[in-house]
């Protein structure tokens, strides 16, 4: 079950992550790095002030797929929670 805090943080996501969408839906968001890590970087910044309830991998994934950005896109969904996962161990050191 998704929780009201899951909600809002995908809601502010798509907010921010829109700006990104139409290199998502051609596919070329993943092979532009620089815009993949800025996208990451944003998404980061929105999720920092609560990552220890979002501190693996899996859940990040999982809130990724509730933005349209990342909905079904499953390579997409996987990098971004990687790049997020990375950026916030190194910001708080998560484990």
């Amino acid at each position: 079950m998704v929780g009201v805090l899951e909600k809002q943080l995908a809601l502010a996501l798509d907010k921010r992550l829109a700006v990104f969408a139409g290199k998502a839906a051609d596919g070329s968001l993943l092979t532009d790095e620089m815009s993949l890590r800025a996208a990451a970087y944003m998404a980061s910044e929105i999720i920092q002030p609560c990552c220890c309830m979002l501190c693996n991998k899996e859940k990040l994934a999982q809130l990724l797929n509730g933005t349209s950005l990342c909905c079904q896109r499953p390579v997409l969904t996987k990098r971004m929670a990687e790049l997020i996962y990375d950026d916030l161990a190194r910001c708080n050191g998560l484990g």
